[in-house]
């Protein structure tokens, strides 16, 4: 059964949201009035109300924001076209059925030390090639199955996923990475899927897999390429939970560079791992961090839970709460989300 979110209806508009999104940026200090109206455009008057509240330092007083659906996304254990297009197809049939969108990235694993695809979860290998050719896939069911059912407007926003525990964690490893979601973008606009989905990439980067230098040097490879996002789906690996002093991470990490990583970055947007209350505190701090000492919080799009593949984890619910219930404790980090991801086997 696939899971769903409610996101944002239309092409155009999601483009201009992640823009806008962006735009926030904790470089650029802007006014609570400001703040206000860019989210208005980003997330509807419901949240814009929220925030409001928010900023005015009011949040535990207010109920947790309602948490909608829980989109499945997966780790790739195949270079199975068929697969990639029956999650397409399954996608697209409950997204018309619901008349929601929704928003799913594919984890193809480490990227190989020569650019030439991944190493996947299971051990096996992938070609860049064929990793386009299963997001391709996935178009064309998500299209087709989409409008067999009738529906011509529903959105599902892509992201084609890797993650720093491999060779290539480098400046030209991000170029080779946004490329690739170049290449799978002018695919489906060649063939019209690109009415109905959205290619952008994604990184769980994990301060316990690699040096700060290296996946912040990926980030600014993949940023190198204009135009595109990539959601940072990773964790805050031993971060402060009570502190917002560019404090200590592991593998000599710090607070810095999972901000940077996750949405100092211009193509970075945050949909943090969430599994276990520790990372809720951990990543409350890094946009606190954010707001104190690089010009304005992060803006996450929503938490990622594992309760399918883990039990002893949160559930979607529990992510959803934890986080939101941290950061709406503080006024300089209160914000609601847009949506609720969970990762799942092929």
């Amino acid at each position: 059964m696939i899971h769903h979110q409610h996101s944002f209806r239309g092409k155009g508009f999601w483009e201009r949201g992640m823009l806008l999104l962006k735009q926030i940026r904790p470089r650029v200090r802007k006014d609570a009035v400001m703040l206000g109206a860019r989210l208005l455009a980003l997330v509807g008057i419901c949240a814009l109300v929220g925030a409001l509240f928010n900023f005015q330092g009011a949040s535990k007083a207010y109920a947790i924001q309602a948490k909608p659906g829980t989109v499945w996304s997966y780790y790739m254990n195949s270079n199975s076209f068929n697969s990639g297009y029956n999650m397409g197809c399954g996608q697209g049939k409950a997204d018309a059925s619901l008349h929601e969108n929704s928003s799913v990235v594919l984890d193809f694993g480490g990227q190989l030390s020569n650019g030439s695809g991944t190493l996947m979860i299971n051990g096996t290998t992938i070609s860049n090639s064929d990793i386009q050719g299963v997001a391709n896939a996935f178009s064309n069911g998500y299209w087709t199955c989409a409008r067999q059912a009738g529906d011509t407007t529903t959105i599902d926003h892509l992201a084609i996923g890797t993650n720093n525990s491999y060779y290539d964690v480098s400046y030209s490893g991000g170029q080779t990475w946004a490329n690739l979601v170049v290449s799978t973008r002018n695919y489906n606009h060649s063939k019209g899927y690109d009415s109905q989905v959205i290619m952008d990439g994604a990184n769980d980067l994990e301060p316990s897999w690699s040096s700060a230098s290296a996946a912040i040097a990926w980030a600014q490879g993949f940023s190198s390429v204009s135009g595109y996002y990539y959601y940072d789906y990773g964790s805050t690996d031993g971060c402060p939970e009570y502190s917002t002093g560019n404090g200590a991470c592991n593998n000599g990490w710090d607070q810095y560079d999972v901000w940077y990583v996750s949405w100092g970055a211009p193509a970075a947007i945050p949909t943090p791992e969430i599994y276990y209350s520790s990372q809720a505190h951990q990543w409350t701090m890094i946009s606190l961090y954010g707001a104190q000492s690089e010009g304005g919080r992060i803006n996450i799009l929503g938490p990622w839970d594992e309760y399918d593949l883990d039990s002893s984890t949160y559930t979607p619910q529990g992510a959803w709460n934890a986080l939101w219930t941290d950061l709406n404790s503080y006024s300089a980090t209160a914000q609601n989300f847009t949506g609720s991801l969970e990762i799942h086997q092929e």
